[in-house]
């Protein structure tokens, strides 16, 4: 079953430069860091939801010095009994360093979902293929064969004498001869194709199904072949296993999304007994959105309370940005020229810099709502000593850093779902200066953060309060306050941010002290200071807090 601790023994089996290919996402994974964060969030959405007793069961395998081809599938187990999960069926395959000791790549592909695509995957192909042709744009050129196969232009009578009956079947099928394909595998043989709902067993069943898959391609297409795994399992006897990675190429040129893997098992002479493929999915890859969403769904059901900033997140996208009559003003879809100008001015005047420098290009603001705008800044920017609450052995869905970084343009738009997606540190996650990345170990560690950003919002109430005596006493600037925000979305969206700033400006303080070594019932008047005071609470807490500790100092 997944745990952290088995996946610290994974992580050391992972060369620094592995290339990590799971087909289920658009993108492959390079490098350990990456692939670490990777599966760590698959393993806190498994850890978290009630599929955290899944094992995966390695049904058979072949292998060499440096190449590993597995077929699994997946299943639970509950109590004593393991039930498998249906259409949960992969091969995986890896390629390891010269002295077999770390993986440097793998190759995933899992069978698609019921009900199987059948042929309308290959239909699909064909279609593809022929907008392909007439654009001259879409193939693949990333992929090469890192394993040399027969060229596809071989003679039958070459290929017969071919000693691997695999390799001799995808020659003779790439010159669509299909009497000698059929000749390569046992009558008895069972060929599990995974784009269908049923294997097809005996030779009869095979050869109705190739003429099929012959029928649906073009003769331009050829399956070529990039890796292979041949293990003998017999010493006496032709009997072995093999592993094929494989992509389709229309003329030489290798198609998108059609890359797959093999297993395939021969008999004592030398014919294909039992086969099973799967290609990648093709063109629609659903491995991001499973991934959100089943994380998403195993946090909320472990901490419910989420709920509150994932409900609030959707009420604040739909009441700032597409409502009319709840805030007042235009919508964003209106594109008020008003509201563009006064986001222009309000950035030019950013921390209040242009303005106290009298620059030339600083325009007139009412001061009060500098003074808003740059307190909700600065508030924002306070979330940068949280910068820790990321780190290679605890990442989350929702980067911190771009989220931070965020937050100074859509303030809350980006806060939110970050609490609602963000890992929660283990309890017995002590976490040391040097596991911070350097901008948290800089920046967010840095004892003037809180000092300085505590001064910028003080500095911007004042600011409202005094700036600008053209704008009258403080009354008279209050009623002229009201009257922008009676008429401005900017505005009263800024006060919608400070009063959800001011309710979740605690959430991130008890995972905090937890990296620090702390617990909740310890430092409880500067916990309860930082969750329960805006904005100056939490400005405290960022001075007063105890330090990261160091390694060296252990």
């Amino acid at each position: 079953p997944p745990q952290r601790t088995n996946m610290d023994r994974v992580f050391n089996l992972l060369d620094e430069d592995i290339n990590y290919v799971d087909t289920a996402f658009y993108n492959p994974i390079v490098g350990k860091s990456n692939l670490k964060q990777h599966l760590l969030l698959k393993v806190d959405a498994a850890l978290s939801n009630d599929n955290h007793n899944q094992i995966l069961v390695v049904d058979d395998a072949a292998y060499n010095d440096n190449k590993v081809c597995i077929t699994y599938h997946m299943a639970t187990t509950k109590e004593e009994e393991t039930v498998e999960i249906p259409d949960s069926t992969g091969i995986t395959f890896f390629t390891l360093n010269d002295d077999a000791s770390l993986i440097t790549s793998i190759f995933d592909v899992v069978e698609p979902p019921s009900p199987k695509p059948g042929s309308a995957g290959l239909d699909l192909l064909d279609a593809a293929t022929k907008i392909i042709d007439l654009t001259g744009m879409g193939y693949d050129k990333s992929v090469t064969t890192v394993a040399a196969a027969a060229s596809s232009s071989m003679t039958a009578a070459a290929t017969a004498g071919m000693e691997n009956v695999v390799e001799r079947y995808f020659e003779c099928w790439n010159r669509r001869d299909m009497k000698s394909a059929l000749d390569c595998f046992a009558t008895d043989c069972e060929y599990n194709d995974k784009q269908y709902p049923e294997p097809f067993s005996g030779t009869v069943a095979m050869d109705a199904h190739l003429k099929k898959i012959a029928e649906c391609l073009p003769t331009s297409f050829s399956f070529e072949l990039d890796d292979i795994v041949v293990m003998p399992t017999s010493s006496s006897s032709q009997e072995s296993k093999v592993g094929i990675q494989w992509h389709v190429e229309n003329d030489q040129d290798a198609l998108p999304f059609t890359r797959g893997l093999s297993f395939y098992t021969t008999n004592a002479q030398n014919l294909i007994q039992t086969g099973l493929d799967i290609p990648e999915p093709a063109v629609v890859k659903l491995g991001s959105v499973d991934l959100w969403t089943s994380s998403i769904q195993s946090k909320i059901r472990a901490e419910p309370i989420r709920l509150i900033p994932l409900a609030m997140w959707v009420a604040y996208m739909y009441i700032v940005f597409f409502s009319d009559g709840i805030l007042p003003g235009a919508n964003a879809l209106q594109l008020e020229q008003r509201t563009w100008e006064e986001v222009r001015d309000l950035s030019l005047n950013f921390f209040l810099v242009s303005p106290i420098l009298n620059l030339p290009f600083a325009p007139v603001v009412h001061p009060m709502l500098e003074g808003v705008f740059n307190l909700l800044l600065s508030w924002a920017a306070m979330f940068a000593g949280f910068l820790s609450d990321e780190r290679e052995e605890k990442p989350n869905l929702l980067p911190v850093l771009p989220t931070i970084v965020g937050m100074q343009f859509l303030t809350s738009a980006f806060l939110l779902p970050y609490l609602v997606t963000r890992s929660n540190e283990t309890l017995d996650s002590k976490v040391f200066e040097e596991d911070l990345s350097d901008p948290a170990r800089i920046g967010g560690e840095s004892r003037i953060l809180g000092p300085l950003l505590g001064l910028v919002g003080t500095g911007s109430f004042g600011w409202g309060l005094l700036a600008r005596p053209e704008f009258g006493n403080f009354h008279d600037r209050l009623i002229s306050f009201g009257d922008l925000l009676s008429i401005d979305r900017v505005g009263s969206s800024f006060l919608v941010d400070l009063a959800i700033f001011g309710l979740f400006q605690g959430w991130l303080v008890d995972d905090d002290l937890r990296r620090r070594g702390y617990e909740v019932q310890d430092l409880v008047v500067l916990r309860n200071v930082a969750k329960f005071v805006p904005f100056f609470g939490l400005a405290a807490y960022l001075i007063a807090r105890p330090s990261l500790p160091s390694r060296q100092n252990v």
